[in-house]
Formats: structure tokens, C-alpha cells, sequence
């Protein structure tokens, strides 16, 4: 039996055991939160479709217009998947890396790190802007 929940939209569908229900291109585990946060932050379908290409571009636009038809309900998924938000709802500490490679850790995690690494520790409300 499948899950899987159809949308008006032909190529997005929602299924609860897939990316937390949110709305994915079928077949992928492409949220229509990715491709509007792509598109919000000034690329062209083309764009993705050059980093995505086993995506075709009916697909991509068809989850372009999912969010415009949808645009509260994205919107809010994007603002509840910031790094920010995660750490709050599941109090995690972020971990700055010196190659740049951040990590984040739970409190219990936390608690058995090196001093050095400790320093370098951001919670949700000390965490900079460039994680927004």
C-alpha cells in the first residue's frame, strides 16, 4: 500500500515516510522547499537543472508553481529548516571547524568535548548570522 499522496500538481507528491511528509518531486527526494530556496536565491531552472540532472525541467517547474500555489506552507517549511531552528527545536550545539566543516552535536555530545572544542560552540541564540 502505498503512501504516497497526490497534489494538483503532476509531479509533486507528499508522502509522510519520505523528507518528514513534506512535498517532494516523485520519484525523489527533491523538496519543493530546495527548489524554491534555489529559486528565491536567483537561480533559474536551468541552474538546477545543471546541478540536478536526472531532474527534468517540467519537473522543476512544476515544483516552481507548487510553491507559488503553496507559498505560506513553503515558506514556512524553509523557515523551520534553517540551521537556527533546527538547534532550537532539538537544542543542539553547532561546532565551528577549522576546514570549515561545522558539526552539530546534542548536549550529551557537548559534554564530552575537549574544552578547545567547547570554545568554538554556538547554541541557536549565539549562532552568527552567516548559519541564517
Amino acid at each position: 500500500m502505498s503512501l504516497e499522496l497526490k497534489t494538483e500538481h503532476p509531479y509533486i507528491i507528499k508522502n509522510p515516510e519520505v523528507c518528514g511528509g513534506s512535498p517532494i518531486i516523485s520519484g525523489t527526494r527533491i523538496t519543493v522547499r530546495l527548489i524554491a530556496a534555489r529559486v528565491k536565491s536567483g537561480d533559474s531552472a536551468e541552474d538546477i537543472l545543471r546541478d540536478y540532472p536526472y531532474l527534468t525541467l517540467a519537473q522543476i517547474h512544476d515544483a516552481i508553481s507548487y510553491y507559488f500555489d503553496h507559498r505560506d506552507e513553503i515558506e514556512k517549511e524553509i523557515k523551520e529548516n534553517t540551521v537556527r531552528e533546527v538547534m532550537k527545536k532539538y537544542n543542539l550545539r553547532l561546532i565551528a571547524g577549522e576546514t570549515g566543516i561545522d558539526r552539530l552535536v546534542t548536549e550529551e555530545e557537548f559534554e564530552n568535548l575537549s574544552e578547545e572544542e567547547k570554545e568554538k560552540a554556538y547554541t541557536w541564540e549565539t549562532l552568527p548570522e552567516k548559519y541564517n
